[in-house]
Formats: C-alpha cells, sequence, structure tokens
C-alpha cells in the first residue's frame, strides 16, 4: 500500500462547515480514498465511486457522524472528487 496524496475539503452540511482529510492510497490493484473528519474515520471511496466502511475504524471510534449528514457528505465527496483535477 502506497500513500499517494492528501486533500483537504470544507463542504457545507445542513449549515455545518466540516473539513474533511482525504488520503489517497494505493493499493496496486485499487485506489481508494480514506476520508476524515477532525480525525475521525468516515469512509472510504473506490475510484470507480463505490463506498466502504472500515469496521476497525469505525468501531475504535467514540462519535459516529450522524446517517443522513454523512449521506450527504458522501455525495458532496464524490462530486467534488470527480470535478476536481488530480
Amino acid at each position: 500500500m502506497e500513500e499517494l496524496a492528501t486533500k483537504t475539503m470544507e463542504l457545507s452540511v445542513s449549515g455545518k462547515t466540516i473539513t474533511c482529510q482525504i488520503k489517497e492510497r494505493d493499493f496496486g490493484d485499487m485506489i481508494v480514498f480514506d476520508v476524515y473528519s477532525e480525525d475521525n474515520y468516515l469512509f472510504t471511496l473506490t475510484q470507480q465511486g463505490d463506498v466502504l466502511f472500515n469496521e476497525y475504524e469505525v468501531g475504535h471510534q467514540k462519535s459516529i457522524m450522524d446517517p443522513r449528514q454523512l449521506n450527504i457528505l458522501i455525495e458532496m465527496v464524490k462530486e467534488k472528487l470527480d470535478t476536481e483535477p488530480d
């Protein structure tokens, strides 16, 4: 696994600004984007736009984002990654 890049995005969800760190990683056969907010793991996106969750990461957190806000955030991150140049 190779760390490729880290991006920071500020997204507005339900009137609240959420700062996300997106860590791009290459596993050889798949590139994924791990999304964090305030050092809390949120989700993983594949290059194809599939959403994955790392059960270990989620299981070891004290707070988890409201699922309704998380769904909005997932769509916003997908859109931003599709439209932003590399």
